[in-house]
This record gives structure tokens, sequence and C-alpha cells, in this order.
């Protein structure tokens, strides 16, 4: 397969197959051995079905083709041939059309399932309420929600009781979208049984189960889950909507706010109320949901993930420790905005995280013409499903690439021999259809993965189930196998 691809290589046109210029077919591609009429579909139904393209890859290559009751889909791993393709979004490529189905059938689409002008007009709305000022402006009460997590684990650690991180850190991360999307703070953390917290649960649990489904079987009659589902949008967006009011009735007394918006839904209030901008009501109900259901799971996932992974690499563990220490110096937290471009090896740490551990594992799309990918003719309306993964998992590209080591992330730490990895993976997509919560998602997991090391060890917890890995959507852990211990001395006090 061509290592590097030429932007005209992937250029979509609506030509003829004859004048475009390629070398093979898909049908040219290996394959994994399927069943009459089902092919590859039921060794893909289940949680850990982002586990077998993996396997997949490691033995037919960055680049092969699968049959589902008759549908060709085309994986693709390598970083050159799946930048290319995401660099094509929104108008060579769309969003795979089973997964737009099931999500819309949950209600929970909006600008993640809009193409063509849609999206664009979409897009711009989502944008205004997740740029830098936006979050900048949110940091402050980001470190409030972070310190009273803080002081939970301490008195829970002080009580002798154990610290749920899964639990916990949904419950951040939830608190985080809902504060900065909606401008509310409702006290995950320290609220047990939160509904809105159930209610996304349920809706995620849903839409796993959907996407991986062999047989839509939801289309033909509805279970007791499918009803609960239904029943939790209803409970979301009802909340939703009430946020809406309120943050609107705030803002007409209030007109400052119409001016520097303090959180994500003062500026897509705002950016509506433009009478050129041409937004709906729906369309900012549907964004709003999205923005809270998205928000939560990928974060917290993401920390859990690096929590996991810092408590078997201790030696990783403590040079990140030594780095938050020094960024922060007696402080519990981050309390500047500016301490966060300081921490180099907790941004790498992340990245070693995604390699192994991508919560977002596969990207599916589907071709709008005809063209080429990698030398092989695509033809219009082709699944294409891109690993975002990259070659993590390549030896070539990633030596050791079963361990955990951020250093390899470092410019003066990795080795040598060792190749920038930085454009090998691509957890928060690629191209015009970059997710727009990045930033927001790199800030909340500096300053609480900051706050973490900052003031507690990491110790495996023999006595928890392992963290199996669950396709739900975003790919989550089972379980989080992780210890909280105070740091002797604490944060603050002199040492």
């Amino acid at each position: 397969m061509n290592e590097t691809i030429a932007s005209d290589e992937l250029g979509l046109t609506a030509e003829a197959p004859a004048e475009l210029r390629y070398t093979r077919r898909i049908e040219d591609l290996p394959s994994p051995k399927g069943q009459p009429f089902a092919g590859n579909a039921l060794q893909l139904s289940g949680r850990q079905m982002h586990q077998k393209f993996t396997a997949w890859v490691g033995e037919f290559g960055p680049m092969f083709r699968l049959q589902v009751f008759g549908h060709t889909i085309v994986i693709v791993s390598d970083a050159a041939t799946a930048h290319g393709v995401m660099r094509e979004r929104p108008d060579g490529f769309r969003r795979n059309g089973g997964l737009k189905q099931v999500m819309n059938e949950l209600h929970i689409g909006g600008v993640f399932t809009a193409e063509g002008a849609a999206w664009r007009k979409q897009r711009k709305l989502v944008m205004s309420g997740l740029n830098a000022e936006v979050i900048r402006n949110f940091f402050p009460k980001m470190v409030t929600l972070t310190e009273r997590m803080l002081e939970r684990w301490k008195v829970a650690l002080a009580e002798g009781r154990t610290v749920d991180l899964r639990r916990d850190l949904k419950a951040m991360a939830l608190d985080t979208i809902v504060g900065i999307a909606m401008g509310h703070d409702i006290d995950a953390v320290n609220q047990d049984g939160d509904p809105l917290q159930r209610d996304i649960d349920n809706i995620f649990q849903r839409l796993g189960n959907r996407t991986t489904a062999a047989f839509p079987y939801w289309r033909y009659f509805k279970l007791p889950v499918d009803r609960a589902a239904e029943r939790s949008f209803a409970d979301i967006e009802k909340r939703v909507v009430e946020f809406i009011r309120h943050t609107r009735e705030r803002m007409e007394q209030q007109r400052e706010q119409q001016r520097k918006p303090a959180n994500m839904l003062e500026a897509m209030i705002a950016a509506s109320e433009d009478p050129e901008s041409e937004f709906t009501d729906e369309e900012l109900v549907a964004n709003a949901i999205l923005s809270v259901i998205g928000g939560e799971d990928t974060t917290a996932n993401s920390i859990a993930w690096m929590l996991c992974l810092l408590a078997q690499n201790p030696a990783a563990a403590a040079a990140l420790a030594a780095e938050v220490d020094q960024v922060l110096g007696a402080a519990p937290l981050p309390r500047e905005w500016e301490q966060l471009k300081a921490f180099s090896y907790l941004e790498a740490a992340h990245s070693e995280t995604q390699r192994l551990k991508a919560v977002a594992p596969y990207l599916g799309l589907t071709a709008n013409a005809d063209c080429v990918v990698a030398d092989t003719f695509i033809p219009k309306n082709t699944a294409i499903i891109v690993a975002t993964a990259g070659e993590g998992r390549d030896e070539a590209q990633f030596p050791g690439h079963e361990r955990f080591r951020p250093e390899r992330w470092i410019a003066e730490l990795r080795n040598p021999d060792e190749e920038d990895p930085s454009r090998k993976l691509f957890p928060f997509g690629g191209g015009a259809r970059l997710c727009p919560g990045r930033f927001l998602a790199l800030t909340e997991i500096r300053v609480v993965v900051a706050m973490i090391m900052r003031n507690f060890e990491l110790e495996p917890d023999p006595k928890a189930p392992p963290a199996k890995e669950l396709l739900n959507f975003f790919m989550a852990p089972s379980s989080v196998p992780v210890r909280l211990k105070l740091r002797v001395p604490p944060a603050g006090e002199v040492r």
C-alpha cells in the first residue's frame, strides 16, 4: 500500500472508474473468512467489536475488506491514508448511514450526524460555544468543580471509605459539561443517583447495543429497555429545554451576556438570535443535548484509562507527579490558565493513553462519489471504517508498542531512532470535522489529572475486577481498579 497519499488521489469526483488512476479494486483486498449470507456480521456483534478490528489489522494489514449481509466495508488503519480520508470530509465522505440512523432514532444527532449545508450551519453554532474564549471564561468554574471532587475524596479517605473513581469521574465530567454547556451547577459529584447521569448512561447503553447489533430488532418491536431509553431521552430533553428557557430569561435581563457569553449555551443562544443565522430552536435543543451526552463519557473514560495505566506503571506515575509538583508548587491543583501549558509529560501520558486505549477507536464514513484511496478504487456509497488509533499498535511504528511509555511523545526523551508520533494517531478525528469539544476535553483532563497526581498516589486495587474494554459507542473501562492514597504531606503543606 502507498505510504503517502497524494491529495489528487484522494480527490473525489463523479468521473467514471476508468478515468481514475488505481491499480486494484476492493475485491483485491484481503478479507477474513465469513459465513454464508451474514458474512462477517456475527463476528462484529457485541461490546468487544473494536478488539476484533484490531486483531484483523494485525492479521490482514492496514487496509482490508469485510462483508456484512451483502454490504462491503473497507477498513483503513495506516495514518497517511486515514488522514487523507478525513481531510476530504465533509465533501468527499459523509458519516456512516447506519450510525446516523441509530443516533437519529435516539434523537441525539445534531451536528454529529448533519451533512452538507446543515452541518456547516450547525458546526458554526456549536463552535461559537466551544471556542477558546468561552472555555477560558469557564476555567475558574472548572477549578471550583475539581476542588469539590478533591474535598469529597479527602473526606472519603479520612473516613476509611473507598473512592469510586469510575462513578466520580463520570459525575465530574457531567458537572463540567452541564456547567459549560448549560451554565448550571447540578453537583452530580455529591448527588448519588443523579437522574441526568442515569438517563445519559441509559442512552449510551442503547446506543452501544444498537450500533453493535447484528439485527435492528427495535425497528420492528420494542423491548422494555428500548422504551426506557425513550423515557430517558424525554427526561433529558425536558431538562435541557428548561436550562435553555432559564438562560434566555437571564440573558434578556443581562444584555452583557450576549456580548461576553460565559458558557456554550449563552454563546449558542446569542448566535441563534442573530437574524441572519437561520438557526432554529430545534437545532439549538438538539446540539445542546448532544453536547451534554457526548461530553460526559469521552472525558471520563480518557481519565479513567490514564489512571489505570499510570497505576500499572509507577515510574511514569512518579515522573508525572514530579512535573505536577514543579508546575503547581504548594497549590493542590492548577488555578492559573497559563499553568496548563506547562504539563508536557501529562499531555504525553494522555497521548500514550489514547494510543493504547482510544475511547473512540473507529470512525465510520461513506464515500460520496467514486474515488481512489491508497491506490484502490472505492465506488460511491462504499462504507469505510477508519481506525483512529492509526498505527498505534504497529511495532514498526511504535517499538515496544505494548508498553505504556509517555516518553515516546516528548522529543527530548524519546529514543534517537524513533520518529515523531504526533501524526500517527487522531483520537479527535481530523479535517474540517475535527471534534469541536477537543479543547474543552484537553483542558479538563489537564486540570483533573494534575489535581489527582498532586494530591494522591495511585495503587492497583487487587480486590477490584480488572478493567475490560467495553464498546458503548465510546470505549469505556468496565471498572477502574485503582486505589487512591493521600500523599504525605498533602499538597498545600510545607514539605
